[in-house]
């Protein structure tokens, strides 16, 4: 587990990806400082492989950012530490570029209307299969984003209830998903627990819990990964 002030995330020395990244998202998170350079973390724990900046060259594979830049531009400090090699995943470049990129402008205009976004992403899907220098490549990308109205006190985490809105994607990590919707790929919080063997929502009351697990659409997404 690494927590930092623009992101938590349980990093996997195996796979050398994380298992998840979560942040939260208001506005006060966005402003103009632009895009880092990619670095390597040399804050992992030590004897674990720290992916290097060329890692992902000649893959075929994007560096994938879990937590985005475009949610941490308040200032370049902030910035800087999304561009960790340990916050990044391989991902082809029709899903980072298209359809994940698409989604992630969605969450950054419903946090511009007065909401704190709670988001959880990661990948999942593995079939052995890894880039040059062993990073594992997921068979989809996934993410969970509960959408929580600013004011009323309290954290957002309090103010939860079954009517929060929660939006789940599951993305195949394959080509020809650049031009898709994002909404062609909306599932459930239950169908990506089945898929990552985690629990989401543990700390909340139990009924408002299994009400946000069963929100969204679907089953399994669209597409079939490589």
């Amino acid at each position: 587990l690494i927590e930092r002030d623009q992101y938590a995330m349980d990093y996997n020395d195996t796979t050398r990806e994380p298992n998840w990244v979560a942040w939260d998202l208001t506005s006060g998170d966005v402003g103009s400082s632009g895009r880092s350079n990619f670095i390597v973390d040399t804050g992992l724990p030590a004897g674990f492989y720290q992916v290097l900046t060329t890692d992902y060259s000649g893959s075929g594979y994007d560096r994938g950012h879990l937590c985005p830049s475009g949610d941490r531009t308040l200032s370049t400090a902030h910035n800087q530490v999304v561009f960790t090699m340990s916050n990044m995943m391989p991902q082809t470049p029709d899903n980072n570029q298209g359809v994940w990129a698409s989604f992630e402008t969605y969450c950054r205009t419903r946090a511009s209307e007065g909401n704190e976004l709670l988001i959880m992403t990661g990948p999942s899907g593995f079939a052995g299969s890894t880039i040059a220098s062993g990073v594992a490549i997921p068979g989809y990308t996934w993410k969970v984003v509960v959408v929580v109205p600013l004011g009323g006190g309290g954290t957002a985490a309090s103010r939860i209830t079954t009517a929060t809105e929660v939006i789940a994607i599951k993305v195949p990590n394959i080509a020809g998903v650049r031009s898709d919707p994002w909404q062609n790929y909306q599932t459930t919080v239950t169908q990506i627990q089945t898929d990552t063997g985690f629990t989401f929502f543990s700390l909340l009351d139990p009924a408002i819990a299994t009400a946000l697990r069963a929100k969204g659409t679907g089953g399994a997404s669209n597409g079939t990964p490589s």
